[in-house]
């Protein structure tokens, strides 16, 4: 056999094996038909007893998008971490959550940026110029790639806002813009978490800009309820409060000519809690006196965990449950009072209610805020992760064993 006539074999082998490695790549990580962006709030180790949660709880195989929360802005104006102690140092939190990835390659490991706590004046400084701008995209891509992360995730509360000023909302696009450019050249993920609150959409979004820039948006939608009354935090329909439910947000992001499956629909593994004035009628309305006690876990007035809920409301075989449980089937969301408190959340039902709504609207997936407080040991339930198995469930995942 001449010289040429071997090559011309070695190189056929070569591209068979080449065609191969193609294919088996593509096979191994083949593209779901719907997102489950689970965020983990980091400082949910620091939690006690049974409500202390840590990252080798969390199934790599239950998400596509693993969002880890949050990084926060330094005085230069560059991304860095809230807790080096956490994330970096000891806990090691950002190289844990990575390692994830050694379990499911195909899992997407983000990095947020921003929260509550952060607010906006920062952010705003940061988003005023275009050098700002630039060295802070030049710097979370370096960020980014030292520490393993596939993405970030953008939660600035809120343009124009909280110590904003009106010229966030075209900043925010040069934003991403700047961080689209730096990241498409090293394939890194670009998201936003914002507002489900229509007039704070308008006001601090350029949704049909940032739909053309980022990979997707995840959507809270929740935190429809007001301070002064005990009211629903996240109807799907019915009477609200603010006069929004998940629907109004949902026909609104319809109107703006985005693509609807850039989005995800947010689902809250919270309760919203008040302390009220008993009276003999307790339905969503009535006044609030100040936020719901905290619980044992969270030690957050006004907010429980679904874990805490969970154990709450829990059947005891010697005395009667205190707890009235309400279920609103046309809002899809529950809720329930015993005494002063009171408390409107999600359960299994009504968040399979919520899925199959985002199904039929199309969206693009499911967010779930956070993972690390739904029953994720299955204290009350006879499986781990209740609420996200019911995601999975709905969407068609099949659950490995």
């Amino acid at each position: 056999m001449q010289p040429l006539q071997l090559l011309g074999i070695g190189a056929t082998l070569l591209w068979s094996l080449v065609a191969l490695v193609g294919v088996y790549g593509a096979e191994e990580c083949p593209k779901k038909p719907y997102r489950v962006v689970c965020y983990l709030a980091s400082w949910s180790n620091y939690r006690e007893g049974s409500g202390s949660f840590n990252v080798s709880y969390i199934v790599p195989d239950h998400c596509t998008h693993l969002v880890y929360t949050f990084a926060g802005l330094n005085i230069g104006g560059g991304i860095d971490s809230l807790d080096y102690f956490n994330d970096v140092n000891v806990n090691k939190g950002y190289a844990r959550v990575v390692a994830l990835k050694e379990e499911n390659p195909c899992l997407k490991v983000l990095l947020a940026i921003g929260g509550w706590n952060e607010g906006s004046e920062k952010y705003s400084l940061m988003a005023e110029r275009e050098s700002t701008r630039d060295a802070f995209a030049d710097q979370t891509l370096r960020y980014l790639v030292h520490y393993g992360f596939d993405g970030l995730d953008l939660d600035w509360e809120y343009p124009t806002m909280r110590g904003g000023i009106p010229e966030d909302r075209e900043n925010f696009v040069l934003l991403v813009q700047a961080l689209r450019n730096r990241f498409a050249r090293r394939n890194k993920i670009l998201t936003a978490a914002v507002s489900a609150s229509k007039q704070i959409l308008q006001a601090g979004y350029d949704l049909p800009k940032l739909c053309e820039e980022l990979d997707f948006i995840n959507l809270m939608t929740y935190d429809y309820s007001r301070s002064d009354k005990a009211t629903l935090d996240a109807p799907l329909y019915g009477d609200s409060s603010t006069g929004e439910t998940i629907d109004t947000t949902i026909a609104y992001i319809s109107k703006t000519g985005c693509p609807m499956d850039k989005f995800s629909l947010g689902i809250t593994t919270h309760a919203k809690t008040y302390t009220v004035v008993p009276s003999r009628l307790m339905a969503p309305g009535i006044k609030a006196v100040s936020p719901g006690a905290p619980g044992p876990y969270t030690r957050s007035a006004g907010s429980l965990g679904y874990n805490e809920v969970c154990e709450m409301l829990k059947p005891n075989r010697t005395t009667p449950n205190p707890w009235v449980v309400k279920s609103l089937a046309q809002n899809a969301v529950k809720y329930a009072y015993h005494d002063d408190q009171w408390m409107t959340f999600d359960g299994i039902e009504t968040i399979g209610t919520k899925v199959k709504y985002a199904m039929d609207k199309k969206l693009g997936g499911i967010m779930l805020w956070t993972i690390d407080t739904d029953d994720f040991q299955g204290d009350c339930h006879s499986e781990a992760y209740p609420l996200l198995q019911t995601v999975l469930r709905m969407l068609g995942y099949v659950r490995k064993a």
